[in-house]
């Protein structure tokens, strides 16, 4: 059994990323890729500001509650997000400036920002508003940011 508390990073443990459903055996059940947790010390040196790990690998158990296709989470390539001290269209920005993450989500409903590592060549932006997905664009980005 591995100790949840050992260190995977200078800023992140293995605890940070287990699943926290209460459908499975959260002792031990996690996946993380490296490539994640690269972007998130990258983003932590950016922001210069302590991340939170609100949701990181999440068990299969837990997935009626995603709405989602494809779950990043049940791979171990994504993390909802908070930064200390931040709001969230800054915590946003500065995820942006992050090359690994390939997906990254607003949710304005639960105060967090989604970050995933995904193998697509393009990047996927979108903000969680009203309980609607709503895709970001250069179009609607400032209407929608400020």
């Amino acid at each position: 059994m591995i100790k949840k508390s050992l260190h995977i990073s200078e800023h992140f443990c293995y605890r940070d990323f287990i699943c926290k459903c209460n459908s499975c055996d959260n002792t031990h059940l996690f996946k993380v890729s490296l490539g994640l947790i690269g972007g998130l010390e990258l983003l932590r040196t950016i922001s210069k500001q302590r991340i939170n790990i609100i949701k990181g690998y999440v068990c299969s158990e837990n997935l009626e509650s995603m709405y989602t296709k494809k779950n990043y989470h049940l791979l171990g390539l994504a993390a909802d997000i908070t930064i200390d001290n931040l709001d969230l269209v800054k915590m946003f920005e500065f995820a942006e400036m992050v090359p690994e993450f390939k997906g990254i989500g607003l949710n304005f409903n639960e105060k967090y920002i989604h970050v995933d590592t995904r193998k697509d060549n393009n990047r996927v932006l979108w903000v969680v508003k009203l309980g609607k997905r709503i895709e970001l664009t250069e179009t609607n980005r400032k209407e929608i940011l400020g």
